[in-house]
């Protein structure tokens, strides 16, 4: 949730979600004889991946932006991380957290979403800790990978 995603610069298309928000997760069914939602494991993958998919070009088109002027300066690389990889990030965490979770996929999903929210916070407060060799998305990665969570776990 990227997630997630962790790379060049530091992080180059996260795990990644954001114009769709919820809006497309939910469901049409007007019945209400189950108050919560239910959802299988494919479709939270697939919706987890699309909110990651639409972060990631959002990130990419702003990173090819900002560095397409040559060699840029640390200034640059730190406005960009601040400015658009965290909060792209940031909405991709909240849009996963958003949608319904498969019965039975709790577990899995809380470890992705806290490592995930863990990385974030280690990112707001030391950015530079996304750049060089350093990856605090490192074991949301892992975890959003594994799950099948592929277009968030880099």
């Amino acid at each position: 949730m990227s997630a997630l995603k962790v790379g060049k610069i530091g992080v180059c298309s996260l795990l990644l979600m954001v114009s769709l928000g919820v809006t497309a997760c939910g469901s049409d069914d007007s019945s209400s004889d189950d108050s919560s939602e239910s959802i299988t494991k494919a479709e939270f993958v697939a919706q987890a991946n699309e909110i990651c998919a639409e972060s990631n070009k959002t990130i990419d088109a702003a990173e090819k932006e900002a560095f397409s002027g040559g060699q840029p300066t640390q200034a640059d690389v730190d406005s960009f991380i601040n400015d658009t990889v965290l909060p792209q990030v940031e909405s991709q965490i909240n849009d996963i957290e958003a949608l319904p979770v498969p019965e039975g996929e709790e577990d899995q999903i809380s470890a992705i979403l806290d490592a995930a929210n863990k990385a974030l916070e280690e990112g707001k407060s030391d950015p530079s800790s996304l750049q060089g060799n350093g990856d605090p998305f490192a074991e949301a990665n892992k975890l959003a990978n594994a799950y099948g969570m592929t277009e968030c776990g880099g």
